[in-house]
């Protein structure tokens, strides 16, 4: 009887996980094992990998492993404008490879990208990221608008993407905030509205979204909104906002009481306004301990570039000039704004990502200056011109380098990066998407999202990447993705690390534990990727079964060597519901409940 009401009352969950769901994007999901031997004798390593969800237009890289504190202060790249400080760095970057779903293999001859072989007695991180080249962006929002309001003076900012709740664990569905600002009728003075959206719901649907307001003293403009909102990290009901001075004076911090679909609460107790510098463009961020933003003159004859680290009591806790970042006079002839720090970011685990509207890209990593109390450069990498990302302006013999060359900038307003540090930036006015950067910097290229028109005079683009069942690429602008109308797209990606070694594989060790993971993604749409760790070698069975306990299907039934397994299930030929899958090895034996939803 008991086994019985379990079952009615999963097959009752069905249709209300169906109905609550209101979109639920195909992820695009790469597998491989997380250490590979590789002897290092010039012979071809052979990498198997697994492509599930959509198809993926796959890079392969390799990283030095333990060696950031050996890099100090490098320049290289192109025309030597690739600046890397305490990283780890590229020596091999793939061509990419276009594959289609199930078992794909990447090779690499163990050399370097000058075609040198790599020194045999160290280990090596690799990367794999992957985008779906295929399929245009799903449209989500099919209105170029800010969620049904009225659109904002940029009309496309996504300023800020909460991926952790309150207590700093990934949330199963991650909410975007956006801001805009305007007189409504009947008002004498501006507002803003800070506006909310979770992924999954129906983003014009009124009921499924919420706003807050801020009336804005007629003396200060908040035109340059920046990253803000951000959420207060352990209470969501709290968010921190900056607001500009008059005509961009002077810059404004403060901490509002979020109160949905009204105005909010000013904390009164709290704040922190300085005439230092004239603008204020990225952040506030949180990473759960600190807040990071920045100030900078827009131009002057005074350069000034800050970066701020602040504690959530309005403590200045360290602030630094971000000196490689000043445009100088000798650029005054290409017609460029003087003295003019980072105009737009994000944060990833600490990290601090920051770009210019022309060529200038970079990561900073701030956690590092606090915690040696002495290093006072905490910028990773800077890449003035992308190795010809980012830029129109190549030619070792142009006549405006780090510029481009007399031509419409190409406008990037946003750099997002996913959780291995790979970061997008949207690339207005160049043709393609974005351009790519790896976790140092290196310039890998530019990407064009399958059916999208080039050329967009606005976009934004962020990533989504906390393991929940709506990681991807998102994008935002008022132009076409092809087939669509515009507004807000997804595009299905990924991105996976492990490490290359002389060492014994984990696949030739033996595991301590037998286990057996959560299904990824789930829900499943319609596939997913079984992946378990067998202790010892043996026949193995790992079976689906239905709500009912009746075996509908069988991946595998063979013998199997000890170590990490993957499988793909493809649920396209069975009904939307809830399944349990089964992984049985001998005296080992686990089943996992699962979702399919079509």
């Amino acid at each position: 009887m008991k086994k019985f009401l379990i079952i009615f009352f999963l097959v009752l969950l069905v249709p209300t996980l169906s109905l609550a769901i209101d979109f639920l994007p195909t992820k695009l999901k790469l597998t491989a094992s997380d250490a590979i031997h590789y002897e290092f004798d010039g012979s071809t390593l052979n990498i198997p990998v697994t492509v599930t969800g959509t198809a993926s237009r796959t890079y392969f890289f390799v990283f030095t492993k333990g060696k950031a504190a050996d890099v100090v202060e490098i320049n290289n790249g192109y025309l030597g404008w690739h600046w890397v400080n305490q990283l780890d760095t590229c020596v091999y970057m793939s061509a990419p490879y276009d594959f289609g779903i199930g078992q794909q293999t990447i090779a690499w001859n163990g050399k370097d990208k000058d075609g040198n072989v790599v020194p045999p007695g160290d280990d090596y991180t690799y990367y794999m990221w992957g985008f779906d080249y295929l399929q245009p962006p799903e449209t989500i929002q099919a209105t170029p608008d800010n969620f049904g309001f009225v659109p904002g003076p940029w009309g496309t900012g996504i300023c800020h993407v909460q991926e952790k709740d309150e207590q700093m664990m990934p949330l199963d569905k991650p909410f975007i905030m956006d801001c805009y600002r305007g007189t409504p009728e009947g008002f004498s003075e501006k507002q803003t509205w800070a506006l909310k959206w979770t992924l999954g719901s129906d983003p014009v649907n009124p009921e499924l979204r919420e706003s807050t307001s801020i009336v804005v003293p007629t003396a200060w403009d908040n035109y340059e909104t920046g990253g803000g909102p951000a959420p207060h990290p352990s209470d969501h009901t709290l968010y921190y906002f900056k607001e500009q001075g008059p005509e961009f004076a002077g810059v404004k911090l403060q901490r509002f009481t979020w109160v949905p679909n009204d105005l909010a609460v000013l904390d009164t107790e709290w704040g922190y306004e300085s005439n230092e510098c004239n603008l204020s463009l990225t952040g506030p961020y949180s990473d759960g301990n600190y807040l990071y933003w920045d100030k900078s003159h827009c131009a002057g004859s005074v350069p000034c570039s800050m970066d701020y680290i602040m504690d959530f009591d309005g403590t200045i806790i360290q602030s630094w000039q971000k000196d490689r970042w000043i445009l100088t006079d000798e650029f005054a002839i290409y017609g460029y704004t003087l003295n003019a720090g980072p105009s737009n970011g994000s944060m990833r685990d600490g990290y601090f990502f920051q770009g210019t509207c022309f060529t200038l890209q970079g990561m900073v990593d701030p956690i590092r200056s606090l915690e040696t109390g002495n290093y006072p450069d905490p910028e990773a990498w800077i890449n003035k011109n992308g190795d010809y990302v980012i830029d129109r302006c190549t030619n070792a013999d142009s006549a405006t380098p780090w510029s481009n060359g007399g031509e419409s900038a190409p406008y990037p307003v946003s750099i997002y990066s996913d959780a291995n540090y790979f970061s997008v930036v949207n690339a207005t006015g160049l043709g393609p998407s974005v351009g790519l950067f790896a976790p140092d910097g290196t310039g890998v290229g530019y990407l064009s999202w399958a059916g999208e028109a080039g050329g967009m005079v606005y976009r934004m683009t962020f990533i989504v990447d906390n393991g929940s069942a709506y990681d991807g690429i998102y994008t935002k602008c008022p132009g076409s993705f092809g087939s669509g109308p515009g507004g807000l797209g997804y595009i299905g990606h990924d991105s996976i690390k492990g490490i290359i070694t002389r060492q014994v594989s984990v696949s030739d060790e033996a595991p301590s534990a037998f286990a057996v993971e959560q299904n990824s993604p789930n829900p499943a749409n319609p596939t997913t990727t079984i992946s378990f760790t067998l202790p010892e070698s043996g026949n193995v069975n790992v079976d689906i079964f239905n709500v009912a306990g009746q075996k509908i299907d069988t991946l595998v039934n063979n013998f199997m060597d000890s170590g990490k397994h993957s499988v793909v299930w493809d649920g396209s030929q069975f009904s939307t519901g809830v399944y349990f899958y089964t992984v049985k090895s001998g005296e080992f034996s686990k089943t996992m409940k699962m979702t399919l939803l079509k």
